[in-house]
C-alpha cells in the first residue's frame, strides 16, 4: 500500500524489534493444528469427490495418507478408522461421514456411530432417541 495504515504514520516495518516480532508470533515456520485438521477434511472430502483418489486410497490406503503432511497420530486415527478421535481432532463429522459411506479404514454404516460414540461425553439425549439418526437404518 502506498500510505500508513494508521493515523500515527508509521508503517510495521518501522516498528523496533520486539514489538515487531511480538506481532509476527505464530507465523513462522513449522506445522500448526489447523493445517492438520484442514488435511484430515481435505483427504475426506477428496474421498468423497474425486474418483481417482478414492481408487488410489483402496489400492494403497497407507501410501496415500502418507503422501500428506499429516502426524504420526493424525495417519493412524485414519488408518485404523478411528473416527472417535478424527472427531476430537477437530475433523467435521461430516466429513468423517465419508468413511462409512465408503466403508473405508473399516467404517461402515453400521460401526460409525457406536465409533464416534466412543469418544463422545455421554449425553441422555441418545438413550431417549431425541438425537438426529446419522444415516436411515436397514431394516431387517
Amino acid at each position: 500500500m502506498d500510505r500508513p495504515h494508521r493515523s500515527g504514520g508509521r508503517h510495521q516495518t518501522a516498528l523496533r524489534g520486539e514489538r515487531r516480532r511480538q506481532r509476527l508470533r505464530g507465523v513462522g515456520p513449522g506445522r500448526r493444528p489447523e493445517l492438520s485438521v484442514y488435511l484430515l477434511n481435505k483427504i475426506l472430502y477428496l474421498l468423497d469427490n474425486d474418483a481417482d483418489f478414492r481408487k488410489r486410497i483402496k489400492e494403497d490406503p497407507e501410501g496415500t495418507v502418507k503422501s500428506f503432511p499429516l502426524t504420526g497420530d493424525e495417519i493412524e486415527a485414519l488408518i485404523l478408522g478411528d473416527v472417535g478421535t478424527l472427531y476430537k481432532m477437530g475433523v467435521h463429522t461430516f466429513f468423517l461421514n465419508h468413511l462409512g459411506r465408503y466403508e473405508m479404514f473399516g467404517v461402515n454404516r453400521d460401526n460409525y456411530l457406536e465409533r464416534i460414540r466412543s469418544h463422545m461425553e455421554y449425553d441422555p439425549r441418545f438413550e431417549l432417541g431425541a438425537m438426529p439418526l446419522q444415516y436411515v437404518p436397514k431394516e431387517s
